[in-house]
């Protein structure tokens, strides 16, 4: 499985196992509505769901070896929106939650430059050489918990011998 769903299916995979303390839910496409008790542990007050968007894609043809023997590479912007829906009280505690969820993304996006594709074609690199973040402001609802937001934006690259 090639382009924007192998590469949606790669990081789905890698994403989810291990499990990320913390994150609930896993998307791969934007849900009508997140349901935050699914996936939830009896007295998790803070939990979290993550979709995998792929914003734009740029392909570029380099003839290496001649001119039946050339590469494409893909490189398709990534965001990984987060959204965390936390019941505690405390807005230090909420900010604490949601930081250590953030930077367990990343690590994890750190970890492996592939996302774990064996062949290194379909994600021949990812998350190299940023990521970007971008964090919303946290929400108070009515009924007392907050929601706080972030996108982390990298470029996967893959690479399709032509």
């Amino acid at each position: 499985m090639a382009g924007r769903t192998g590469v949606r299916a790669t990081l789905y995979s890698f994403l989810n196992t291990p499990a990320i303390t913390g994150l609930n839910q896993v998307f791969t496409s934007f849900p009508k509505t997140i349901n935050f008790q699914e996936n939830s542990t009896a007295g998790q007050s803070s939990r979290a769901a993550l979709i995998i968007f792929i914003q734009s894609e740029a392909e570029t043809r380099l003839a290496i070896g001649g001119a039946t023997n050339g590469w494409k590479r893909v490189d398709y912007s990534i965001v990984l929106q987060v959204y965390q829906h936390s019941l505690l009280r405390n807005a230090e505690d909420v900010m604490t939650d949601f930081d250590t969820l953030i930077d367990a993304i990343k690590t994890r996006l750190r970890s492996n430059h592939n996302f774990g594709d064996t062949t290194g074609n379909l994600v021949w690199q990812g998350a190299e050489p940023m990521i970007n973040a971008q964090y919303g402001e946290p929400t108070t609802l009515k009924e007392g918990a907050t929601e706080t937001f972030a996108e982390l934006q990298f470029v996967v690259t893959e690479m399709i011998q032509a």
